[in-house]
């Protein structure tokens, strides 16, 4: 299992001031859903802190395999949308990978919620496209 530690240093180390709020606030999202089974909090709460790295920083993933167990690398590349898909190709990717990977989908979802409660950044095209989010991963 990946090391919480290890997980708070690297976003600490890679995320700006916004983004590691941002990433504290979904963690926090996670530890409060009473739906994610118990033996998939850890990985989700370390995912949760992480969701954004490979997509928002230059944080490269191989860099610091020795950190990652193969699971939460999977969970991690699934949770980060590739520039040429579509933002609703990507969501149904976490879906249809609930099966194998159910952090990732949890942790979307937490991410959504963080993103619609953020009055004060969530402007009218924002906002739209996290609702239109939600029935994709339902």
């Amino acid at each position: 299992m990946t090391n919480f530690s290890n997980v708070l240093k690297i976003s600490e180390k890679f995320y700006d001031k916004n983004t590691f709020y941002h990433a504290i606030r979904v963690t926090v999202n996670v530890v409060n859903n009473n739906l994610i089974p118990a033996d998939k909090l850890d990985n989700c709460i370390n995912l949760a802190l992480m969701h954004d790295l490979l997509e928002d920083t230059d944080f490269c993933l191989d860099e610091y395999s020795d950190y990652f167990d193969c699971r939460t690398e999977a969970c991690l590349r699934l949770l980060t949308k590739n520039k040429e898909d579509t933002y609703e190709h990507y969501l149904m990717s976490i879906k249809e990978n609930y099966g194998n990977y159910p952090e990732a989908y949890w942790v979307k979802l937490a991410d959504i919620k963080d993103h619609l409660t953020q009055i004060e950044t969530l402007t009218d095209e924002l906002k739209e496209k996290y609702l239109k989010a939600l029935p994709c991963l339902l």
